[in-house]
């Protein structure tokens, strides 16, 4: 069996015609992905910071 014609054919996405939800989900991505970078910065900062720098501010 093979398609021979595309008539008839329509989106298989459930959002493909909806350019406002598609926005949202792009913006979502990338809010996901910004989030997910700063984290990373914060932890490592914390990770790799000297003890002796953390030992003052406990006395």
């Amino acid at each position: 069996m093979s398609i021979s014609t595309y008539e008839g054919a329509s989106a298989v996405f459930t959002f493909a015609d909806q350019p406002a939800v598609l926005g949202l989900i792009t913006v979502l991505v990338i809010a996901v992905t910004f989030f997910a970078l700063i984290a990373t910065f914060v932890h490592e900062k914390h990770s790799y910071s000297l003890p002796d720098e953390e030992l003052q501010k406990l006395k």
